[in-house]
């Protein structure tokens, strides 16, 4: 068997296809730039090439399929890439929409299929895209590199393999916060003088990458409406370690009791808006 690797700057294998011809196979290293709080999945193309040597001897048409496996470290049908212990999990396909009919795999369903024609020439080749799909909302991990090897299989029109290359896929992420839940509003009920304070409180959730301090803080922790003067707190604390998942606080408010207010009717109503702020 004779063996001929080219010089593309992509991982590459070449094989003896026939009579004299040639062939290999190329897939682009795929580099993904992933937000584990996006509620977006993320999808990266990359692009696969086949090309084909012959003699002018040799048929004028080769048929081919090229598929790929889940990876180093799959799970459950998913590939995964990993930074030591901690993982993401990703797809490969062929074309959207997502479906299983559209899955990248290594059967004879889920191969990319071709056939070179070389006409007149000595040379042939086919490219096209593929895609990485990242599902949105996975638990936010420490913020780093990581990394996968994926295995390309090519083979004939009969499935016979012919041989194997291996392409990266990396996933960068950075460390992040959202508040994943807002917060409601806060409403109280107040009748002049009364003899206890009115309470009220709203929860939100804040979701950032795993190991990662944050704090929490509103604009104002007290303020009056209608006269009536309140205060605010978040609660059970105004800071955390991020988990990857959503961890729930509450913003409590107080009236104190025995307040006059300002409402000359029976029944007065006013708001004011005030600003949670996120800091990582």
């Amino acid at each position: 068997m004779t063996l001929r690797f080219f010089a593309l700057g992509l991982l590459a294998v070449a094989f003896r296809a026939g009579a004299a011809i040639t062939c290999s196979a190329s897939v682009t290293a795929i580099t993904v730039v992933y937000d584990p709080t996006s509620g977006t999945q993320n999808v990266t193309t990359g692009s696969y090439t086949v090309t084909c040597t012959r003699l002018s001897i040799d048929p004028n048409t080769f048929s081919w399929q090229l598929g790929v496996n889940d990876g180093l470290q799959a799970a459950g049908g998913l590939n995964r890439v990993q930074s030591g212990a901690r993982r993401y999990t990703y797809d490969t396909w062929r074309l959207s929409p997502y479906n299983a009919a559209n899955k990248w795999g290594d059967t004879a369903a889920t191969r990319f299929t071709g056939t070179l024609n070389f006409g007149a020439s000595l040379t042939a080749s086919a490219s096209g895209p593929f895609d990485i799909v990242m599902a949105a909302g996975q638990a936010a991990q420490p913020a780093g590199t990581y990394t996968d090897t994926v295995l390309a299989s090519l083979r004939d029109s009969t499935g016979l393999l012919i041989n194997t290359a291996t392409f990266g896929v990396s996933v960068l992420t950075t460390t992040t916060c959202q508040i994943s839940v807002p917060p409601g509003n806060l409403n109280f009920t107040y009748t002049s003088f009364q003899g206890s304070a009115a309470t009220a409180s709203t929860s939100y959730g804040v979701r950032c990458t795993t190991a990662l301090p944050y704090t929490m803080a509103l604009d104002a922790t007290s303020g009056t409406l209608l006269a009536l003067n309140y205060t605010l707190a978040i609660a059970p604390s105004s800071s955390g370690i991020g988990t990857g998942a959503t961890q729930t606080y509450t913003v409590d408010g107080t009236i104190a009791a025995g307040q006059a207010g300002t409402c000359a009717i029976d029944l007065c109503a006013g708001s004011q808006a005030r600003t949670l702020t996120l800091s990582w």
